[in-house]
């Protein structure tokens, strides 16, 4: 079994900035800790979300972004970016978003949790950072991160690594259902297929069954 390495443990509660003169509320700001912290079926107990109906809650209980990223908006901005720049729960080493499948099942510390989906590009991204164009780029690369829902609640430390115990079957990535979302638009027959996977959170599913009708 291979062991993936957390970088950083990322949580932080939603709250109001000020930014460029306009306030935002968000939780998307959150901060590494050095301690650990519980993971419920809702995700971190320390943590949350400002925006419920786009955001949290179980099938996007936990956000994970691979660290192989950062250099590449590092080089592309000319800046440096602190982890979790991106908003991530879980900073990881070694697991892009091609890396895994949709359906798999990891253990967390004592915790046990399951892909679900790709994380959608939010405008939040590049408000806090100041970078207009940068949902578009993540839209682009396909460097969104992915989401996580809970199967067994546990406490997780910043020196836990990530386990996988069981690898889906239907061998569809986190990347390909980004794809299929926000490149290959008119694939009735990848919507169709990626429609029927059982571990796809549900808000996808109907996301490509709506595409699908419209396609006819």
């Amino acid at each position: 079994m291979i062991a993936y390495q957390i970088v950083s443990l990322n949580v932080g509660k939603p709250q109001v900035y000020s930014i460029e003169g306009k306030e935002l509320e968000t939780g998307f700001i959150k901060k590494p800790v050095d301690h650990a912290n519980y993971l419920t079926f809702t995700g971190f107990e320390h943590d949350g979300q400002a925006d419920r109906k786009n955001h949290g809650g179980p099938e996007k209980a936990l956000l994970m972004y691979a660290k192989e990223h950062y250099s590449f908006w590092q080089k592309k901005y000319d800046q440096t970016f602190d982890y979790p720049a991106f908003g991530e729960n879980i900073t990881i080493a070694g697991l892009t978003e091609e890396a895994l499948y949709i359906g798999d099942v990891f253990t967390l510390g004592e915790a046990e949790i399951q892909v679900s989906q790709p994380r959608r590009p939010c405008y939040k991204i590049a408000r806090v950072h100041g970078i207009p164009d940068m949902p578009a780029i993540v839209t682009e690369t396909g460097f969104s991160g992915y989401y996580f829902r809970v199967l067994k609640e546990g406490w997780v430390k910043p020196s836990d690594t990530l386990v996988k115990t069981k690898e889906a079957p239907d061998k569809v990535t986190p990347k390909d259902i980004f794809y299929c979302l926000y490149h290959d638009r008119i694939n009735k027959d990848k919507m169709e297929e990626y429609s029927q996977i059982n571990a796809l959170a549900p808000n996808v599913k109907e996301s490509l069954i709506k595409r699908i009708k419209k396609i006819g």
